[in-house]
């Protein structure tokens, strides 16, 4: 069984294992999400849960620390049901 995770506001939707980090998920299936860390640590993975429930098996995560109400580090969090996540990636700085 695999929940589909849809990336909001324009992006596609993948699929993620019940045992697998939604960041690892994306990746899998060439899927660029941000990223630093990969531990928790950064918060550079951050993006907004907007519907669904998520799980952390590793316990208390340290960037999440100050972070408003629904910020997912998507290096750490396992999806326990079908989701929808927003990112807007930053503007593109030209010189």
């Amino acid at each position: 069984m695999s929940f589909k995770i849809q990336i909001l506001p324009d992006g596609p939707a993948f699929e993620a294992a019940p045992d697998e980090t939604l960041l690892r998920a994306a990746l899998r299936q060439g899927i660029e999400l941000p990223n630093g860390c990969r531990g928790g640590h950064c918060g550079a993975c951050a993006v907004k849960l907007k519907s669904g429930f998520i799980h952390y098996p590793s316990g208390l995560i340290e960037a999440l620390e100050g972070e408003p109400a629904g910020t997912c580090l998507t290096c750490q969090a396992v999806a326990h049901s079908d989701l929808t996540i927003e990112w807007v990636p930053p503007p593109t700085q030209t010189r």
